[in-house]
């Protein structure tokens, strides 16, 4: 597992729950994420939405 900075709880997550973790990413490299011009590029986030849906449909009962 890798984790950004400010998410390290991943980890403990996967660890203590003994359970797989996954996170995605639909930023930009240019969305200056927590700075004082941040931004989210609008069709990343529907992609994001649309990425999401399909990867629980694919991971939907496998157990």
């Amino acid at each position: 597992i890798r984790s950004g900075g400010s998410i390290p709880i991943v980890t403990d997550f996967q660890d203590v729950l003994k359970i797989p973790s996954v996170m995605m990413g639909f930023g930009l490299p240019d969305d200056n994420l927590h700075a004082p011009n941040e931004k989210f590029h609008i069709p990343n986030f529907y992609r994001g939405i649309e990425t999401i849906c399909l990867f629980f449909e694919k991971v939907g009962g496998k157990a």
